[in-house]
C-alpha cells in the first residue's frame, strides 16, 4: 500500500494537537463525518498520550503517523515511534493493574483506541513501536 500522507512530530504533548489535525484533516478530505472525525480525535489523543508518557518516559524522541488506505476503503495509520518497547493494547489489561501499582504510576487506557477502531494491533520491529489502527467512515459510538 503505497503512504498518501504521513507527519513526524517531537513526542510531547505540545504535539497532539498537531497530530489529530493531521489525522483529522485527511479523514475529511476523504468525507468521514463530523461524529467520526470526534471519535478518531479522541482515540489519537489517548494513543499520542500512551506513547508520551510510557514509551518516552520524559525522555525525547519522534512519533510519526503514516495513512495508506486498504482494500475496503479503510484508513490504515501506522504511528511509530522511536521508545521503549510499549504494547499499549496489553498493558491496559486489568491483570497487569498491580504491576502498574507498584511502580506508582497510572495504568494505561487504551478504551477509545479500541473502540473507535475497526482493527487495531501492536508490532515491536527494530528496537520500534508500531500501532496500526484502521477507520472506516461508520461512527462506532453507536453500537
Amino acid at each position: 500500500m503505497k503512504i498518501l500522507d504521513e507527519i513526524i512530530e517531537p513526542a510531547s504533548f505540545d504535539s497532539i494537537g498537531k497530530f489529530v489535525k493531521f489525522v483529522t484533516h485527511n479523514a475529511k478530505q476523504l468525507g468521514y463525518g463530523e461524529e467520526r472525525l470526534g471519535e478518531m480525535e479522541r482515540a489519537f489523543t489517548e494513543v499520542i498520550t500512551n506513547i508520551v508518557t510510557y514509551a518516552y518516559k520524559g525522555k525525547s524522541g519522534d512519533i510519526q503517523i503514516t495513512y495508506t488506505i486498504d482494500r475496503v476503503d479503510r484508513m490504515v495509520f501506522k504511528i511509530i515511534d522511536w521508545g521503549a518497547s510499549f504494547n499499549m493494547l496489553l498493558a491496559s489489561d486489568p491483570l497487569l493493574k498491580e504491576e502498574f501499582l507498584e511502580q506508582d504510576i497510572p495504568q494505561p487506557s487504551t478504551r477509545l483506541i479500541k473502540s473507535f477502531t475497526d482493527t487495531v494491533e501492536y508490532q515491536r520491529v527494530d528496537n520500534m513501536n508500531y500501532l496500526i489502527a484502521t477507520f472506516s467512515p461508520v461512527v462506532k459510538s453507536r453500537k
